[in-house]
């Protein structure tokens, strides 16, 4: 948050707007794809927008997209390594990881967090390796839709206590309302995890599992402090 402007208002604004057109554009996209391309043929494509696109205008046009998308993802996976290396700084000076993910160049860059969570990535490249990419993606994928799901169940399960620490009001949030929503939230998420394998599910709890048991650890048996981010300003 220290890199953000006003970030009790940018950060909620960003994440509710960025969501909601990511999930407007998907919705569209992936609708027309289907009207365009048969389904059996998505099915067993491991690039359904550039066979969309190669369907309409051609194979050039469609290669094109294709070495666009691959392009974008890697400018995508580039910004998400520096911002994932600024989360695990911000939560190494908070206690959370070891102190060598805090430390940062002259620029003030987390440079050898970075290399560690590359180091940490490609053993989980290597060990989750597949016949093909589309099938390791879904695997990892997979994996993280369970350590993710996990957090918010219990940050949606919290709401109430997170509101009464606040001291939000109910004519400044509708408790009512939010209570409803983070319910069926909650209701969506247990749905989505029935729909994993069980080795999915079994190697996200165990990710989770030992996450909090570091935690546990570090806290309660070691008792360290865990600090706050007025003290590390």
């Amino acid at each position: 948050m220290d890199a953000v402007e006003d970030p009790q208002t940018s950060v909620p604004k960003a994440t509710f707007f960025s969501t909601a057109g990511v999930a407007v554009i998907y919705i569209v996209s992936t609708n027309v794809i289907a009207g365009i391309v048969p389904n059996a043929d998505l099915l067993n494509s491991s690039a359904p927008f550039g066979m969309a696109f190669a369907a309409m205008f051609g194979s050039t046009i469609g290669a094109a997209v294709m070495g666009l998308m691959a392009l974008a993802c890697a400018g995508s996976l580039l910004s998400w390594q520096f911002t994932l290396a600024r989360v695990f700084k911000t939560s190494a000076e908070r206690g959370l990881f070891p102190k060598v993910f805090a430390k940062v160049t002259q620029a003030d860059v987390p440079l050898r967090g970075m290399f560690l969570i590359l180091l940490m990535q490609s053993a989980l490249a290597l060990m989750t390796v597949s016949p093909s990419l589309s099938e390791q993606f879904e695997r990892l994928a997979n994996l993280a839709v369970v350590t993710n799901v996990i957090p918010y169940i219990l940050c949606a399960s919290s709401l109430k206590a997170m509101l009464d620490q606040e001291g939000i009001s109910n004519e400044r949030c509708n408790r009512n309302a939010s209570y409803f929503l983070s319910g069926i939230s909650v209701l969506y998420v247990l749905y989505a995890l029935t729909t994993l394998s069980l080795a999915n599910f079994a190697g996200g709890c165990l990710a989770a599992g030992i996450g909090w048991i570091a935690y546990l650890v570090r806290f309660n048996l070691l008792k360290t402090n865990f600090i706050v981010e007025q003290e590390i300003k």
